[in-house]
């Protein structure tokens, strides 16, 4: 089968975004965004472009998640399609673009985070356990990581925990910080 793509757009949130709610009671996100453009040169140097800004629009809960979520100055990944809209401005029709977002997530290579896991059943409605991949499968640091693991294994797999139980949290560090460290 083939893998199914769509349209995706990076950036950064240049003003406050706004939570409102259509006619028929659905929540809109939306917001102005930024894109920063680079082109390059014969030498192979970037060379920075101006920005341009778009609207960006998303609907239903993961609006009102993304509202909670994302404040000015955010940089973000979102994956939906571009949208024709037309409008009225000064009694002239006018045809604008938007960004309409199935999915947006903070830029992980430019913010840190912190990733709180809800136990699996919680994420999908089921229960079920996770296979372990065999030791054949792992690229050599996750063998080494396995190996240094294996007593705690013992004990009982991460993936096999008690449901309710809390999961780890993880920290990512921004690539600047770890290019900094180095």
């Amino acid at each position: 089968m083939a893998i199914r793509t769509s349209q995706a757009i990076n950036g950064f949130i240049s003003d406050d975004p706004r939570l409102s709610y259509t006619q028929d009671g659905q929540a809109r996100f939306y917001a102005r965004v930024g894109i920063k453009h680079f082109q390059r040169t014969d030498d192979g140097q970037f060379h920075r472009l101006a920005n341009t800004y778009h609207d960006l629009i998303q609907f239903g809960r993961a609006a009102e998640l993304s509202y909670e979520r994302f404040s000015k100055g955010d940089e973000f990944l979102a994956q939906g399609e571009v949208r024709e809209y037309t409008r009225d401005v000064d009694g002239v029709s006018r045809t604008d673009e938007q960004f309409l977002a199935r999915r947006i997530g903070h830029d992980p290579n430019t913010t840190t985070y912190t990733v709180e896991r809800r136990p699996a059943a919680d994420r999908d409605g089921t229960e079920r356990e996770s296979p372990e991949r065999g030791s054949a499968d792992r690229e050599p640091a996750e063998k080494e990581a396995a190996q240094q693991e294996e007593p705690s294994r013992a004990r009982g797999s991460r993936r096999g925990r008690q449901l309710g139980a809390a999961e780890p949290t993880a920290q990512a560090q921004p690539a600047a910080t770890e290019a900094a460290a180095r």
